[in-house]
């Protein structure tokens, strides 16, 4: 199975770090030849510095929540690429704050860095994979968008939205054979969820309780949320669509 995605072009957002880096060197072990995007140029460059010894992988910075940005993106992978088989869309954003805390910018802030992100960068990816006789679109949500936690208000709403997102983009992109799905990863220690806790009273404490909040205990790592993902672009997930799966070491099943 070393090849599931030999010949794939595939263009990731957030494939800098976290769980869209380790998604993306997961697809580049399986043949696919990777675009990767993010805010940070000098993230990409290492990144990209790491893909290249799977195979061709390009870069251009961005912001996924600006329109032209995607544009811009999305034209530069086409170019990279010579066309388009599959989206990754694992940028986002996360904060800590409960209704009564939680102020309307940072809401929008949120719902934009997830949810905006997410509509503009499938909606610029259509076409290209509609040209390509159909394709894979995946969107990063959360098992926070599947159950309530305190103190994440916006994230939960933003990660919930994507969700029912992707069950309506797969439903008006199934008669192109063009095929949407979510993946609702739980705890994981990356470089996002590290800065999100640090801004509780015990970071220590809430670490602890994180990691080791599920069955399974322990925390996940994003090279398992990628082997979700290569399937998820592979041809095996052809009558696959409109679904929501979860990785979270048991969290969700209690």
């Amino acid at each position: 199975m070393s090849g599931r995605l030999t010949g794939k072009r595939i263009l990731v957002y957030g494939g800098a770090t976290g769980i869209g880096f380790g998604c993306a060197e997961a697809m580049a072990r399986k043949g696919a030849r990777l675009f990767i995007s993010g805010r940070r140029e000098h993230r990409l460059r290492e990144a990209v510095a790491t893909l290249e010894a799977h195979g061709p992988a390009g870069f251009a910075a961005g912001d996924a929540t600006q329109e032209g940005d995607v544009a811009r993106v999305t034209a530069a992978a086409i170019e990279s690429l010579g066309g388009l088989d599959a989206i990754l869309v694992s940028a986002g954003a996360a904060a800590v704050a409960s209704i009564e805390q939680e102020t309307l910018a940072g809401f929008h802030r949120i719902l934009d860095a997830n949810l905006t992100a997410t509509f503009l960068a499938t909606r610029a990816a259509v076409p290209h994979l509609k040209a390509s006789g159909g394709g894979a679109i995946i969107a990063m949500a959360s098992v926070l968008g599947l159950v309530g936690t305190r103190r994440r208000v916006a994230y939960c709403a933003a990660k919930a939205g994507i969700i029912g997102m992707v069950r309506a983009i797969a439903l008006d992109l199934a008669d192109f054979k063009i095929r949407a799905n979510a993946i609702c990863p739980g705890f994981l220690e990356t470089e996002l969820t590290r800065e999100v806790i640090a801004q509780e009273s015990d970071p220590e404490a809430v670490m602890k309780a994180r990691k080791t909040g599920n069955p399974l205990g322990r925390s996940g790592h994003p090279r398992e949320i990628g082997a979700l993902a290569v399937y998820l672009a592979s041809d095996d997930a052809a009558w696959t669509t409109g679904q929501a799966f979860t990785v979270d070491g048991g969290f969700t099943a209690r």
